[in-house]
């Protein structure tokens, strides 16, 4: 079986590698399709496979050098590839869409894959093409374009598209039961959704055996840093947790278009000294900075269900969560830590004051966050789920 994954760029996003690399070691072939050619190192591992999809947003040296190659390459398609191609490029307005149409979508007619497999709901959009290729296609349902983008402003164009996607599709991937029912209420039909949960390498988050004492209560928390994520309400319940007297740090990982207002929010709340940004860290890096903390603190207002908190749980971490998306399908309330309710800080604050001043509760729920990782978020588990979901969706469509 032969899988293409489109919208991605390299290196991927850590979790979609993960699978990427654990579905090519159960024997399907993973072509990835980018604009960056992958390092030799990737390519050569066994089934491990790269698509040339140049953007148009390179120079126009390296622009004129792509058409140059894409010319002689569309000389010697099939006739039923040059047909679809030219069917694609004459829905364009003008020469230059025309022309952006025939560099975005000759790479993909040789058809040389089985299943088209899109990891976002905007990757299957902006590819919408390649439905008309025959080839059956899977799309992921993972947070913001089901539960954000599709009810602000303007959205009517994308509502239409998204729908008209789920329609084509031959099977749609959900993170969670709630982005599934949120998916559902754009059109998808329930009887192509497969729920197949994130999930986290076990064997290289893992908790240390000791922790350092007499240092600071380390709180940690990582993501994009998107308004999203609601990161000034995280800043105003660690605020609170200071001023209630705990000698107490706040680590972000993570980078993005926010960071400056994110500063300006520590400085107004009087923070600096007391809160860092780390920047965007390696996975050894991250999780040596999860290893070293004491509770993850997670203050987002939608989300799909968060790889950022499995791995925060499988290091043994407690965690203080809000209650959005699919959260509630990894954090019990009162058993792996605390679910708060969305722009509460005052609610956070009481979560981490409990944790804060007991340490045994600290190590029983974070113990009981790795014990729900090992049971239910193993990455082999979900590596296997999707094989299956492949090898579903072919065996219907032939």
């Amino acid at each position: 079986m032969r899988v293409l994954v489109v919208g991605t760029s390299w290196p991927p996003e850590t979790f979609l590698r993960r699978l990427i690399d654990g579905l090519g070691e159960q024997g399907i072939t993973m072509r990835l399709a980018s604009n960056r050619k992958p390092p030799k190192g990737w390519l050569s591992e066994p089934n491990h496979q790269w698509l040339r999809a140049p953007n148009w947003d390179n120079n126009v040296f390296v622009r004129s050098h792509n058409l140059f190659i894409f010319i002689g390459k569309y000389l010697f398609l099939s006739p039923k590839s040059r047909r679809w191609l030219n069917e694609e490029i004459s829905h364009s307005s003008n020469l230059l869409e025309k022309i952006k149409t025939f560099y975005k979508l000759l790479p993909f007619a040789q058809r040389e894959w089985d299943i088209v497999y899109f990891p976002w709901n905007s990757a299957a959009i902006a590819y919408s093409a390649l439905f008309d290729l025959g080839s059956p296609v899977v799309i992921s349902c993972r947070g913001s374009q089901v539960n954000i983008r599709p009810y602000l402003d303007e959205s009517k164009q994308y509502r239409k598209l998204l729908e008209r996607s789920f329609n084509q599709a031959a099977a749609v991937h959900c993170v969670s039961e709630n982005i599934m029912e949120e998916a559902v209420k754009l059109g998808l039909d329930p009887a192509k959704a497969r729920i197949i949960r994130p999930a986290v390498d076990s064997n290289f988050f893992t908790p240390l055996a000791t922790h350092l004492t007499n240092r600071p209560l380390i709180i940690i928390t990582k993501g994009a840093l998107i308004w999203t994520k609601g990161y000034e309400y995280a800043l105003m319940a660690f605020q609170n947790l200071v001023n209630r007297g705990v000698n107490a740090e706040f680590h972000l990982i993570g980078t993005g278009p926010e960071r400056q207002r994110i500063l300006y929010t520590i400085q107004d709340l009087g923070l600096e000294g007391k809160v860092t940004l780390l920047g965007k860290l390696p996975p050894e890096k991250i999780r040596n900075q999860l290893q070293a903390s004491d509770i993850f603190l997670f203050s987002s207002l939608s989300e799909g269900l968060s790889n950022a908190v499995l791995e925060a749980m499988s290091c043994g971490l407690p965690i203080v969560t809000t209650d959005c998306g699919g959260m509630r399908e990894a954090v019990t309330n009162g058993v792996e830590g605390f679910v708060t309710p969305v722009r509460d800080p005052e609610a956070a604050t009481e979560a981490l004051w409990k944790l804060a001043k007991d340490a045994e509760l600290r190590r029983r729920m974070g113990k009981a966050a790795r014990e729900r990782v090992l049971l239910d978020f193993e990455l082999r588990n979900q590596i296997r789920a999707f094989s299956d979901l492949f090898s579903e969706t072919l065996g219907e469509s032939l």
